[in-house]
């Protein structure tokens, strides 16, 4: 095989379990056109890039299939075949790999891989930056695209996925817009802007700072300079914001602000279309439910078929009494929804998408909201700059101003979107606002 570094098959014969047919699974490398900084003399050769590749021992019809998986900050691909996923009361994060035995039986290729700066890779970790980690990944494509018998579509073009959790969606939000391989993306408990997840409002989120700084630490992660700065500084008493990290601050905010869907790096550029399926969660303290209803709007305004789950699970905190909740939206499995996608978009299943509702955000363990995206009026209300002491205990209740409440019922008439009704007699004029179109409504005279 062309252009790898090392190539050592770990078992012919892995199986799966259930009387399926059996992978093979090799561990892999190629050279990335991307320089590697720390590499010295040799930086100009490029930078290793270490995959595992799960193959089904036989070939589907038209090719595999290809579907790329990463895990989160600091983790480590797959290098052996997870146990098949059996817990439909698990959480998102216990599943989600597990996928993989499934999607080898399926017929898929499937290729994990460590992130720039990550595991046997090479490179220091840039944070998701398009002319680093994603071109490694591009790199990584190519490479598949020649050396693996890959199914293609109508149009000629290869059909790969990916899928993956946390900083391992966060390459899926640029590759979808950047590599034009790219057929449909699953990412999930993932950013839309890194720095507003970091810090929003400017104010930093001490414990997930810490988090990043332990793993570099540990050498988990190899650092490119984003990450330094901000842990020479973060975990000193009284810095909680961007503006105490110095001269650095500027720096760091506008990197970690263009490492995503909000960036400028691919600005005045249309929206890629490519079809999605954004899994998100309302209970995430990290990248809360708002973001995944940006890049849901953000992948949407690019005409694919773009559908959002949100679940009850994500970046919890336990201290605060936060517990993972099983990877479901009401009655749909959340597991068994990735695989229909899968199935449907790159084996072109003709049937199972319509398991997977266009919309569903989970209300409690049973029961979900499925419908068109709820849009409520947006009412602004300034209150008074309240001081809460360290070490505080309880909640500390802030008083809403007498009049908001008052200003809702003046607010714009949303269901009047995009057609005004009888009941409103509205005029609207559409606006961009952050869920998407935004209705100002006017009475009508």
């Amino acid at each position: 095989m062309k252009k790898i570094i090392s190539a050592l098959a770990l078992s012919a014969a892995a199986l799966l379990g259930g009387g399926v047919q059996a992978a093979t699974v090799q561990q892999l490398s190629v050279q990335s056109t991307v320089p590697d900084p720390l590499a010295g003399a040799d930086a100009a050769k490029g930078t290793k890039v270490a995959f595992t590749l799960f193959l089904p021992d036989n070939k589907p019809e038209g090719g595999y299939p290809l579907v790329l998986h990463a895990s989160g900050f600091g983790l480590g691909r797959l290098q052996a075949m997870p146990p098949r996923d059996t817990d439909p009361a698990a959480s998102y994060w216990s599943r989600v790999d597990r996928l993989v035995p499934s999607l080898v039986e399926r017929g898929f290729a499937v290729i994990s891989f460590d992130h720039r700066g990550h595991g046997d890779s090479g490179g220091d970790s840039r944070i998701m930056d398009p002319q680093a980690e994603i071109a490694d990944i591009r790199g990584l494509i190519d490479w598949a695209e020649r050396e693996l018998p890959l199914r293609k579509g109508a149009d000629g073009k290869p059909r790969i996925g990916s899928i993956g959790g946390s900083y391992g969606g966060g390459y899926q939000m640029q590759l979808a817009q950047l590599e034009p391989r790219i057929t449909t993306v699953i990412p999930s408990m993932t950013w839309y802007d890194l720095q507003h997840s970091l810090a929003p409002q400017g104010v930093l989120k001490e414990g997930f700072v810490q988090f990043e700084c332990f793993m570099a630490q540990r050498g988990k992660v190899r650092d490119g300079g984003l990450l330094a700065p901000l842990c020479d500084t973060a975990p000193k008493p009284g810095a909680w914001a961007w503006s105490d990290l110095g001269v650095d601050a500027p720096r760091l905010r506008d990197a970690y602000q263009a490492h995503g869907p909000s960036g400028a790096s691919w600005a005045g550029q249309p929206v890629r279309r490519v079809d999605a399926l954004v899994v998100q969660a309302s209970e995430d303290v990290l990248f809360d439910m708002g973001d995944g209803l940006r890049n849901w709007r953000h992948l949407k305004s690019g005409g694919g078929d773009v559908r959002l789950m949100v679940l009850r699970s994500g970046h919890v905190n336990p201290r605060a009494g936060q517990r993972d909740k099983p990877a479901r939206c009401g009655t749909v499995d959340a597991m068994d929804a990735m695989l229909a996608w899968l199935d449907a978009k790159l084996r072109d299943a003709g049937t199972g998408l319509s398991s997977v509702p266009s919309l569903c955000i989970a209300l409690d363990d049973g029961t979900a909201y499925q419908g068109t995206a709820p849009v409520a009026a947006q009412v602004g209300a300034a209150l008074p700059l309240t001081d809460v002491a360290a070490g505080s205990k309880g909640l500390q209740f802030v008083a809403l101003p007498a009049d908001a409440l008052a200003r809702q019922a003046r607010a714009p008439c949303w269901p009047a979107c995009p057609r005004p009704s009888s009941t409103c007699r509205a005029r609207a004029a559409r606006a961009w606002h952050w869920w998407g179109w935004r209705c100002d409504a006017r009475a009508a005279r």
